[in-house]
């Protein structure tokens, strides 16, 4: 079992919680209480969203910087290699997150485009504003499971 399943499985469990309170504060007409839990609700798919991202992410930075040490010790013409050494080697080293996805993933193919645009709603979320486009946290964490799969070198 993996990390993703282990968070989807909390995920589900608390928003399952939450969903039934919620109903049945609507049900019987009790509006705060209502609000109260979909709020509640709508923070949790934030967190859960960041967290599992920030795996994605971290995916990203190991396996980039892994393709480029590979690549620096691998390439013997100089012509070849001097591209790859002037890329950071290490996972932590300044490379934008965005230039390490086009290491792993081809710019502007649809796994591109799709981890690009949960950037940007992790950016958003990061910097206190909400998600940028509607989304169904059940197809995020699939999704999310299937690109760190995706981006292995």
């Amino acid at each position: 079992m993996g990390i993703f399943d282990e968070l989807e499985g909390q995920y589900n469990e608390i928003d399952k919680k939450y969903a039934i309170i919620e109903f049945e504060a609507a049900s019987r007409g009790w509006r705060k209480k209502e609000e109260k839990y979909k709020r509640k609700r709508e923070l949790n798919d934030q967190a859960y969203f960041l967290f599992m991202f920030t795996r994605l992410e971290y995916r990203i930075r190991d396996e980039s910087s892994q393709l480029i040490k590979s690549k620096q010790n691998s390439i013997i013409s100089w012509k070849q290699r001097a591209a790859w050494d002037i890329l950071p080697d290490g996972a932590k080293d300044d490379m934008p997150f965005k230039k390490r996805l086009t290491l792993l993933l081809e710019k502007g193919s649809s796994d591109y485009n799709l981890v690009v645009s949960y950037y940007k709603e992790r950016n958003s979320i990061a910097h206190g504003g909400n998600f940028i486009s509607s989304i169904s946290m059940p197809n995020v964490i699939s999704e999310l499971k299937r690109l760190h799969r995706a981006v292995k070198v």
